[in-house]
């Protein structure tokens, strides 16, 4: 059992690593600031901006955060689950992790939405629009 124990080990902290590996330094992007303003040779810094600096701010903490943060936890209470055995405990522990990693990105993404809502709602006019993919109302004038 003890060779069991470190051959899964060892599988583990591979896996670990080679995502970990993959994920730190896919978003290493060194081409651009964050908003397309404030340097020699752009506009200043004005209320679009801002707009535009949130949505990359949602947009990267969803993508290249939350999801795979998401999935590790989704996976890490699998093997617990898969190596339980037959031990009530570990079968337990497993699921009560499967189900705080599935509350808490609901909870994130019904935020998300509420604010989507609000922000959609709350624009000149009374339009709606969806503030990751279309530009601020105010904005489109500019």
């Amino acid at each position: 059992m003890n060779f069991l124990n470190f051959l899964i080990f060892k599988y583990l902290n591979f896996l670990v690593v080679f995502i970990l590996v993959f994920l730190v330094f896919n978003f290493a992007y060194a081409q651009g600031g964050l908003v397309p303003c404030g340097n020699p040779g752009q506009p200043p810094c004005n209320f679009c901006h801002l707009m535009t600096l949130a949505n990359k701010v949602v947009d990267f903490a969803f993508e290249k955060i939350i999801l795979p943060l998401v999935a590790l936890g989704i996976l890490a209470s699998g093997l617990v689950l898969l190596t339980a055995g037959g031990s009530q405990t570990q079968l337990e522990k497993g699921k009560s992790m499967l189900w705080n990693i599935l509350i808490g990105f609901f909870v994130a993404l019904a935020a998300w939405v509420i604010i989507n809502t609000v922000l959609g709602t709350l624009v000149e006019g009374g339009s709606f629009f969806n503030p990751l993919t279309e530009e601020f109302p105010a904005c489109k004038s500019i």
